[in-house]
């Protein structure tokens, strides 16, 4: 039972008892003391925290993505060019920066303890590269574990399966302090299913038949698909925003990058970004294909996809609505 309605249930048996005994301590105290702990209750209701709730629930459908603090970089797996690379160091803080690395997508992690993207990131000049890695959720929430990350300007989610990150990190203080780094302007990268575990509705797997599961959310209201059209993903995309049709799609091709700050984004690399809106009952979908060197804005992007949310009674409402507006 959860710990709320534990306190509730003993907060309510103190009143009733409050209320019984009332004429032995005279009635003005007891119904003060029924006051006092009507306002613990209500206190401790409001306390509980609302992050797991808001991330469990659907969008809203008038949810629009304002944005982060710091910075992604997300890539579509099969290696990155310089530009990317220089363009996560320079985010990191360069000499000066201190990097976590999270091998834990790869089976190598504990099969082989091959950590080939820590010796890549240790030689790239940083101040500290930091190796973080465990399948177990009770080390994630250990606080000596979690410690790097707490002093962290830079996070790397290496390639594998999505779901191995999930599974050990979802819900844990490392996921916590993934979002504190985020949120003091650190800088969180990933590759393929370090690509895909910063949505939040994460695609898991499958091509024709595909799991869904729950990511980091990192970056609210968009669906990453990677390997995408070196795999032909567009259509596995395209089904998933069909069933979150609040969600906006980011298809990132190999050796690719969308570089995210604040509410915009820059294709970084050697090949494409495709940028899906979800399918409604007129259309199959909308794709819109950008090259390296362009940008996109999450925030006007979030509001066409709301806008096709609208069924056509809903717009000419509110068309009619503006008209006879003075």
């Amino acid at each position: 039972m959860p710990r709320i309605f534990c306190s509730r249930n003993r907060i309510a048996h103190s009143i009733n008892r409050l209320v019984c005994s009332g004429a032995r301590v005279g009635r003005p105290y007891a119904a003060s003391l029924v006051v006092v702990c009507l306002t613990v209750l209500s206190a401790k209701a409001s306390d509980e925290p609302q992050e797991k709730a808001s991330r469990s629930s659907p969008p809203s459908l008038e949810a629009k993505n304002e944005g982060i603090a710091g910075a992604l970089v997300i890539v579509g797996g099969g290696g990155f060019p310089d530009d990317i690379r220089d363009r996560f160091l320079q985010l990191a803080g360069g000499k000066k920066g201190q990097l976590v690395v999270i091998p834990t997508a790869s089976e190598r992690a504990d099969r082989l303890h091959i950590f080939p993207s820590f010796d890549y990131w240790k030689a790239q000049g940083l101040a500290s590269v930091s190796l973080l890695h465990t399948l177990d959720p009770k080390q994630a929430n250990d606080p000596s574990f979690v410690k790097p990350l707490t002093e962290a300007t830079a996070a790397w989610l290496d390639g594998g399966d999505q779901t191995r990150l999930a599974k050990a990190y979802h819900g844990t203080a490392v996921e916590r302090e993934l979002r504190r780094l985020l949120a003091r302007g650190g800088v969180i990268g990933g590759t393929s299913a370090g690509a895909s575990i910063m949505s939040e509705v994460m695609i898991a797997g499958g091509e024709r038949q595909v799991r869904v599961s729950e990511g980091f959310g990192l970056l609210p209201n968009v669906v990453i698909d990677q390997h995408f059209r070196n795999r032909n993903r567009q259509k596995r995309l395209l089904s998933v925003l069909a069933k979150h049709p609040s969600c906006l799609g980011l298809g990132i091709d190999e050796g690719t990058a969308v570089v995210v700050k604040g509410h915009t984004f820059k294709v970084l690399g050697k090949a494409n970004v495709s940028v899906c809106l979800p399918p409604t009952e007129h259309d199959e979908g909308t794709v819109k294909l950008l090259k390296a060197g362009e940008e996109g804005d999450l925030l006007k992007l979030s509001e066409d996809v709301m806008a096709r949310l609208k069924t056509p009674s809903e717009s000419k409402s509110m068309a009619a609505k503006t008209a006879t507006t003075p």
